[in-house]
Parts: structure tokens; C-alpha cells; sequence
């Protein structure tokens, strides 16, 4: 029997950000991992307890420094090898404060790329295809429904998220 079959499964969620300001679109690079030395999206995975909206706007903040609101859900990215199974929910996100710096862990630096910049070898192909879409003004959203009728629903507004 081999190992695998002996792991049980696993589902990860995981969240990506497009942060757009005039300058670019904000990378981290990677200091670990299969995308060490690559210029990604910033991102992670979720804390238990936590929406994908406030999961991502903490790992912008912690990875980069930048505290930025999100202003929608841009794309989806599912995947699975074998029975291991990973979902990527991608936000566009809006800067508030704060210049990029690196964390010093999980990356090596953080910067914005201008749509020039993308082209570059050491950008990921996925972060290359949303900066290309978000710096040419293509990039479409999925946003927060401010007019759900929450207390109706019987939900909480700050722990049941609905964007459409």
C-alpha cells in the first residue's frame, strides 16, 4: 500500500490578492517553497474562524505591510493531485496605506509591477495573467452584497459573506 493511500484527504481554501494602485500590481517574492525566487500574488491560507475576505486582506497586511480593502472576488483557481484537493479564491483589492516592504519570512520583497514589469521571468504565469487583466482595466469582479437582507436571512453580515 503506498503512503498516499494511507494520508486521508485534504482540502485547502486558500486567497490571493490583486492590489492595484497607479504604480502596478503588488508581488511579494517567494522565499520558500516550489515558487521560491518567483514574484507571486500575496496571499495564503485561511485561520479558523475567518471569511475569505477578512483572511486576505490580514495576509496582505502581514506579508506586505499594505492595509487595503477588498473590492471584490476577480477568479477562482481549483486543483487536486490524487485525493488532494486546493481552492484559490482571488480578490482585487484597494490599497489604503502603507509602502510594500518584505515580511522577511515568507518572502525575500514586496513591490508593485508595472504592466512593463510582468513580463519578467521570475513572475508567475497566474500572477502575470491577473496583473496583465487588472492593469489594462479588463479584470471583472464579483462584489460584497451590501444589499442582502441579512437580518431577514437570519445571518450575520460579519461572519456569512455573499458576493455576486
Amino acid at each position: 500500500m503506498s503512503t498516499e493511500a494511507l494520508r486521508p484527504p485534504k482540502n485547502v481554501t486558500a486567497v490571493g490578492a490583486v492590489v492595484v494602485r497607479s504604480q502596478g500590481i503588488l508581488l511579494v517574492k517567494m522565499a520558500y517553497g516550489p515558487t521560491k525566487g518567483q514574484y507571486m500574488l500575496p496571499g495564503g491560507i485561511l485561520d479558523p474562524g475567518e471569511t475569505l475576505d477578512d483572511a486576505v486582506v490580514r495576509e496582505v497586511c502581514e506579508e506586505t505591510g499594505v492595509e487595503a480593502r477588498v473590492l471584490g472576488v476577480c477568479a477562482v483557481r481549483t486543483r487536486h493531485d490524487g485525493p488532494q484537493n486546493d481552492t484559490y479564491v482571488i480578490f482585487l483589492l484597494e490599497p489604503i496605506s502603507g509602502d510594500p516592504r518584505s515580511d522577511g519570512h515568507e518572502n525575500e520583497d514586496a513591490r508593485y509591477f508595472t504592466l512593463d514589469d510582468l513580463d519578467a521571468e521570475n513572475v508567475t504565469e497566474l500572477s502575470r495573467s491577473m496583473g496583465k487583466k487588472a492593469l489594462s482595466g479588463q479584470l471583472k469582479t464579483l462584489e460584497f452584497a451590501d444589499d442582502f437582507d441579512w437580518e431577514n436571512s437570519g445571518r450575520d453580515a460579519k461572519t456569512w459573506r455573499l458576493f455576486r
